[in-house]
């Protein structure tokens, strides 16, 4: 061996002793449910310490420390856990939280909450280079992305689109629902259904004769949570009763970080949201 690849031998060996000493002694939290499954799903959830009160996935994630609602941080809380780096998407805050955390020294990764399939790869690798998973990450998005095109290849055999209404909850003033731009309008969409809500932007209440002229042909609510509906809650209102979800049952529920997070499972939610949608005109759909 040359003294040159002597000396770059011990380099990389130094380099290597450092930054396997860094990770085992960094302590994460993480301000958003997709980057927890992230961290988890990349084989380092050790090195989590707190998480936010919507990361539900894996079980283990909900045993840790809370810091509260993503959206509703709090400086105090989260510094008692002595992070070293600290994971927050585009919507985690407030923002003045997450400078005051920087401002005590500690990193913070801010991850895109685009509602887009792009914005899922752009967080697999992100946190993946951030924890020296590179090689974990790319199989990782390998496999969503393998999730997906499956999904693709039965949602084009698809003739006549679902329509299907996403009702995040029922204000008493009316029902919210997932309209245009919204990470519902685009997980529908992928699932190979028609938006029946599209008719309004945003999370926002859809008027009654909007509803019965939009005919939704199933419904889907997010479980669990103090806003769970259940099918007869659903059908029983005025204007969902005129409409063929109703006359039908066509009714699911499920979880909202699962559907709405936009994380590694979101190629097994469009599957199952796809099932959902046609259980059995797409049964002998190409898997491959």
């Amino acid at each position: 061996m040359t003294l040159r690849q002597t000396i770059a031998a011990a380099v990389l060996a130094a380099s290597l002793i450092h930054t396997s000493h860094v990770l085992a002694t960094e302590r994460i939290i993480s301000a958003d449910s997709a980057l927890t499954e992230i961290v988890y799903a990349l084989g380092e959830g050790q090195r989590l310490v707190g998480v936010d009160t919507t990361s539900h996935y894996p079980p283990e994630a909900a045993r840790l420390p809370q810091i509260g609602y993503k959206r509703a941080l709090a400086v105090e809380g989260m510094l008692s856990l002595s992070p070293t780096q600290v994971l927050a998407s585009q919507d985690s805050g407030p923002p003045i939280v997450l400078e005051q955390i920087r401002g005590a020294g500690v990193p913070v990764l801010i991850t895109s909450a685009e509602p887009e399939l792009a914005a899922v790869q752009g967080k697999i690798e992100k946190i993946a280079q951030l924890l020296g998973r590179e090689a974990v990450g790319a199989r990782l998005w390998q496999q969503v992305q393998a999730d997906i095109d499956r999904v693709k290849a039965r949602t084009a055999q698809v003739k006549k689109p679902l329509k299907v209404l996403f009702i995040l909850s029922n204000s008493g003033h009316g029902l919210m629902v997932g309209g245009a731009g919204t990470g519902a309008d685009t997980m529908l969409k992928l699932a190979g259904a028609e938006n029946a809500g599209a008719g309004v932007k945003g999370y926002k209440i859809m008027t009654p004769e909007a509803i019965i002229a939009a005919q939704p042909e199933m419904v889907v609510v997010m479980q669990g949570g103090r806003s769970e509906m259940s099918a007869d809650e659903v059908f029983a209102d005025t204007a969902l009763a005129l409409t063929p979800a109703a006359k039908e049952r066509r009714f699911l529920a499920i979880g909202g970080a699962y559907m709405l997070g936009f994380g590694p499972r979101i190629g097994q939610a469009l599957a199952d949201l796809n099932q959902a949608f046609y259980p059995s005109e797409l049964s002998s759909a190409t898997t491959q």
